[in-house]
């Protein structure tokens, strides 16, 4: 079972931890509920969610950025009663001179610069847009205040454009939600080379769970996931991989794979099809976990 299966095994059973590099919760449900969700999530074993705002058909992003904000720290209080929430902005389209310093001092942990559209930034997974003078000076802005890239919904000129600028600065980046065109082309997904290029950087690819990403069909189960993560470890090993749900962001989640408790169950899908506790711990936990503690 090639990288994946000298290991099968190794132990009992480990304790079920999670990290989300894109969960879009907090702009779907009213802030009372959501508290309820996160502490309950905690509960279920998920140590921390990178919360996606995306911004794309909102009138006011940044009011709504200050709101989620607030409301993420006012969750945050509770301490260990639930898990570590980070601030994603999903679409930049918004940010200007204007507003760019208030944006930044809300410190939030990551940014997106486009959705699947080109914006006065970039270009989008589903446009020929190359990145702007403007967006490369945004994305440098962002890149000196620490805050972190994402480059999912980036086309493929867009994505080695940031790539240089991040680079420059020595900045970090991830994708938070994609699958591998290897396995199922499509707009979304990345190919072997835009991998390995994140992964030359120190960056983590968030494996997502949105079917037409999965397969060509988009009813998507628990053994198209289990294709791309063969194919990520397989091919460029198991230390660069985590998961992206995109949870409240799309209802085209694959059978049995709706909520963060049925990763029990993939667990032992992907222990049945080869794969050791080591390996999985370090996709669901370990590699998000390390990632976000540098």
């Amino acid at each position: 079972m090639g990288k994946f299966g000298n290991r099968i095994k190794r132990g009992g059973s480990a304790s079920f931890r999670f990290c989300d590099l894109h969960n879009d919760v907090i702009t779907e449900i009213s802030s009372e509920k959501f508290s309820g969700y996160v502490r309950r999530m905690k509960k279920v074993g998920v140590e921390t969610i990178l919360i996606s705002v995306w911004t794309t058909n909102m009138e006011n992003p940044v009011r709504e950025l200050v709101r989620c904000k607030g409301l993420i720290n006012n969750i945050m209080e509770y301490g260990g009663q639930c898990p570590r929430l980070l601030l994603h902005i999903e679409d930049a389209w918004f940010i200007d001179k204007i507003n760019i310093d208030e944006i930044i001092a809300l410190k939030p942990y990551s940014i997106g610069i486009t959705w699947n559209d080109k914006n006065k930034l970039a270009g989008g997974a589903n446009s020929e847009g190359k990145l702007t003078s403007f967006g490369k000076k945004i994305i440098e802005r962002f890149v000196k205040s620490n805050v972190v890239v994402d480059v999912a919904h980036l086309n493929r000129k867009s994505f080695y454009e940031v790539v240089d600028i991040v680079k420059k600065h020595g900045g970090k980046l991830f994708c938070t939600h994609t699958c591998f065109d290897e396995v199922n082309p499509h707009p979304r997904n990345l190919d072997g080379k835009q991998i390995q290029t994140i992964i030359d950087m120190g960056g983590l690819i968030g494996l997502t769970l949105v079917g037409d990403f999965l397969n060509p069909c988009g009813n998507a189960t628990m053994h198209d996931v289990y294709n791309h993560i063969k194919y990520s470890v397989q091919n460029f090993g198991e230390d660069n991989l985590a998961i992206g749900t995109d949870f409240f962001g799309t209802e085209n989640l694959p059978k049995g794979l709706k909520k963060y408790k049925d990763f029990k169950r993939l667990k032992k899908f992907l222990i049945k099809k080869g794969f050791c506790q080591v390996v999985i711990m370090k996709i669901f936990y370990v590699n998000a976990k390390k990632f976000f503690d540098i």
